[in-house]
């Protein structure tokens, strides 16, 4: 007798029966007998088939009673110890209507898949093309996401750290004193453990997986790991001030001696200038990007950017007068600290300066190779021999165009900025001016009625004048013979544009009753 045509659907899942048992027939005895266990428990395909069809006709009538199906408990585990067996019942269904009650072949596929599978590895996550140092090789979902806030860190404050006992053996003075102390301790720590995590996470592994040539690796690290030396060395020596775990008694020697270590600041600090630029144009690679953006997104990094750690020792050298400052003031008049501590601050205003020039000459000749002359007149010499910039900035002029200006400390110069594929440049306009032949005049607010994108930009009736102007041009015809009506962005920036210019101009005029013109 011939067998009822199935649906195309269930043949396909009497196929995978057949299938499945040929492929096993094979196998060990083990999974023959679960052959066996699951075949003799799971509804036949005709019977599906029967029941699929009369679950058609009743879709648009009444429901007809078929008779339920009570699938027992099936045992899919292999034959091993009883401790690691695995029971998965298979939930018992009243009727085969409710079986089927939102999709047929999907519950039936739902059935034979789980009257055929076996205990499966959790899902991994999806390869990357790089793993961080550090990160397990274990499935992505059995991993636990650690907060941010999961960073171990020491104590904030010394009370906490030796307890309120060890506290109140003290005066309240003394108290505060050593609350100074431990704060130097505690930032001090935190910065050498960043400064570890920049050298594992990213200064190593990005030349390791060639993301990044070695001479833009040092271009962005520069001499990094020298830093960390010298800070790892305090850290070390504040520890041992700290053997008994309590308290401080003397710290100004140790800063005073350590500071005459940090001449390896001015280089990292000066570095600091072009490294910033270095890692901006190698952001434009794709692989240092998605590198970047996976060390961002992850734990250890705080949701902090690199630069941010490249630039806190810079922000770290310029805190130590503060902090040894606070320190000074809380310690009684007398103590044999007071004088190694002001000899320390001292050291460090000595250093800062030191540092504040190199970063100086940095920023003069990265901004001299940026420079891009129309014609070869405006290349005068003032602009080689220029070693500082004592202000730059943003300024409109006469038209309304913004321009970039530069006041070095040999020459004044107006650019447009310029961008030529990955690299800022600035092309030169007009002519230099010579700081021997410049003339600065200072315009006041509503005095010069000129050009109406001044007026445009900042909302001012057209019955005034425009605000924040200044005027600057050559006194010898020679050299130059334009001068320039400026505008700066607010008070503020008129104001340190002016404070610049009398540290180079001999006299400012100041211009308030008559009008300007421009050539």
């Amino acid at each position: 007798m011939n067998s009822p045509s199935l649906p195309m659907d269930v043949r396909d899942i009497n196929v995978c029966l057949l299938s499945a048992k040929k492929k096993r027939s094979t196998s060990s005895p083990a999974l023959r007998d679960l052959d066996q266990m699951s075949l003799c428990n799971f509804p036949s395909s005709r019977s599906i088939a029967e029941d699929l069809s009369a679950a058609a006709q009743t879709s648009g009538g009444r429901k007809r009673r078929h008779p339920d199906y009570d699938t027992q408990s099936v045992d899919i585990t292999l034959r091993e110890p009883l401790a690691k067996k695995l029971r998965r019942p298979l939930a018992k269904v009243s009727s085969i209507s409710n079986f089927i009650k939102e999709s047929p072949l999907r519950q039936a596929k739902i059935a034979l898949k789980r009257s055929l599978s076996f205990s499966k590895d959790p899902p991994q996550h999806p390869s990357s093309k790089y793993r961080l140092p550090g990160t397990p090789k274990q499935p992505y979902t059995l991993r636990k996401k650690k907060s941010a806030a999961s960073k171990p860190h020491l104590p904030q404050n010394w009370i906490d750290a030796v307890g309120p006992d060890a506290a109140s053996k003290l005066l309240k003075e003394e108290v505060k004193r050593q609350e100074a102390l431990y704060s130097i301790f505690r930032t001090e720590s935190e910065l050498v453990e960043d400064l570890r995590m920049v050298i594992n996470i990213f200064y190593h592994p990005m030349l390791r997986l060639s993301l990044i040539s070695e001479e833009d690796h040092c271009k962005i690290f520069g001499n990094i790991e020298t830093i960390l030396a010298l800070h790892e060395d305090l850290v070390t020596k504040l520890q041992e001030l700290r053997s008994d775990g309590e308290c401080i008694e003397r710290i100004g020697d140790t800063i005073l001696q350590w500071s005459h270590s940090l001449t390896p600041y001015a280089d990292y600090c000066a570095n600091l200038v072009t490294a910033k630029f270095a890692l901006e144009t190698q952001k434009q690679d794709p692989a240092v990007d998605d590198f970047l953006q996976r060390c961002l997104d992850s734990e250890f990094s705080r949701k902090i950017d690199l630069w941010t750690f490249l630039d806190s020792p810079r922000s770290r050298i310029m805190k130590y007068p503060i902090l040894l400052k606070e320190v000074k003031k809380k310690t009684p008049v007398g103590h044999s600290d007071c004088e190694d501590l002001d000899q320390a601050i001292a050291s460090f205003d000595t250093l800062i300066k030191v540092v504040d020039r190199q970063t100086g000459i940095a920023k003069c000749l990265d901004i001299i190779s940026r420079l891009d002359y129309l014609h070869d007149d405006q290349k005068c010499t003032a602009i080689q021999e220029s070693q500082f910039v004592l202000c730059s900035g943003l300024l409109r002029n006469k038209n309304g165009s913004k321009l970039h200006a530069f006041l070095f400390d040999k020459v004044f110069v107006l650019a447009r900025p310029t961008r030529r594929t990955s690299t800022l440049t600035y092309q030169v306009y007009r002519q230099p001016i010579p700081i021997s032949h410049l003339v600065v005049e200072d315009l006041t607010d509503g005095e010069a009625k000129i050009g109406g994108s001044f007026r445009g930009t900042l909302k001012t009736p057209s019955t005034t004048g425009s605000k924040f102007l200044f005027k600057v041009s050559c006194s010898d015809p020679q050299v130059s013979r334009h001068s320039h009506t400026l505008q700066a962005n607010g008070d503020f920036d008129k104001k340190a544009w002016m404070d610049s210019f009398k540290t180079v101009v001999p006299t400012i005029h100041k211009v308030g009753s008559s009008r300007v013109t421009t050539v």
